[in-house]
């Protein structure tokens, strides 16, 4: 299980409201996400970044989730362009 994931299950424990701490555990299961990401063809965190758990943590820190997939979307087209996957290497 990843970061991110331990960290939503995190949130979804929660017992009291604390909205300061609450939106600091949010924005690092983001966080945790989108470092993930990053990684050249990385599609599990991709995945969970595009899902409805994501994009309900964005809405909760107030950020658009389609404005942040779209930006995602780009770095990722950058990341992956700049790194070839495992089967182009031999060609």
């Amino acid at each position: 299980m990843e970061s991110y994931e331990k960290g939503l299950q995190k949130i979804a424990d929660l017992k009291s409201y604390d909205t300061k701490a609450d939106r600091n555990l949010i924005a690092t299961v983001l966080l945790d996400a989108v470092e993930q990401s990053f990684k050249p063809h990385e599609h599990k965190a991709r995945r969970w970044l595009k899902g409805i758990y994501a994009e309900s943590l964005l809405i909760l820190l107030d950020i658009s989730p389609s404005s942040a997939l779209q930006h995602l979307t780009k770095k990722w087209q950058k990341i992956d362009a700049d790194y070839p996957t495992p089967g182009q290497w031999l060609h």
